[in-house]
């Protein structure tokens, strides 16, 4: 008997525990009247997400071709990249146009006109986007001014301090195997 009821209980305990438990539903999904927030929701734009929660609105959002495009006037200082010794120094006047979302075009670097090609990103930093060459090749690059020089490197914009500087560091390999390096900056004309 004294097994009898220790089976019952048990038993019963099951059963109990059996029918408590119920499936979980989902409720019924609602838009919350308090995320009226907008914010950028393509993944190419600078301010992707910016703002989330809320609704999502397409028309706020800024692109990396828009942080670089302009005109400026650029202040660069040449080193032989080595030995790190100073060569010249130059003022040019650089433009900087949209070619997409993502790619820029900078004109001013070149006496015959040709224009370098960069795909600006989110970060704020613009790169080289073509190269010359393949593994045979020391000096990987785009092509500069010349038909045997190339040219790799980044642009760099500073979205705290000073929105409307660009800070260029580019390395240069002429075809007399001379690498030089131009650091500089330049200040968006008003």
């Amino acid at each position: 008997m004294k097994y009898f009821i220790t089976i019952a209980v048990l038993f019963l305990v099951g059963v109990e525990v059996f029918f408590s438990c119920a499936k979980y539903k989902d409720p019924k999904p609602y838009t919350d009247p308090q995320l009226t927030n907008p914010y950028c929701n393509d993944p190419v734009a600078v301010n992707y997400n910016w703002g989330f929660p809320g609704k999502p609105d397409n028309s706020i959002c800024f692109y990396p071709n828009q942080l670089f495009a302009g005109t400026y006037v650029y202040h660069d200082s040449v080193y032989l990249t080595a030995s790190g010794l100073f060569i010249y120094t130059d003022s040019l006047t650089l433009y900087i146009y949209s070619l997409s979302h993502t790619a820029i075009a900078v004109v001013g670097f070149c006496s015959n006109g040709d224009s370098l090609i960069l795909a600006a990103g989110p970060t704020y930093v613009a790169t080289m986007d073509t190269t010359e060459g393949d593994s045979t090749v020391i000096n990987w690059g785009q092509k500069f001014c010349s038909l045997g020089d190339t040219v790799m490197g980044t642009i760099t914009k500073n979205r705290i301090d000073t929105p409307s500087q660009l800070y260029f560091n580019l390395q240069v390999a002429s075809d007399t195997g001379v690498l030089t390096t131009h650091s500089g900056t330049a200040i968006l004309k008003q």
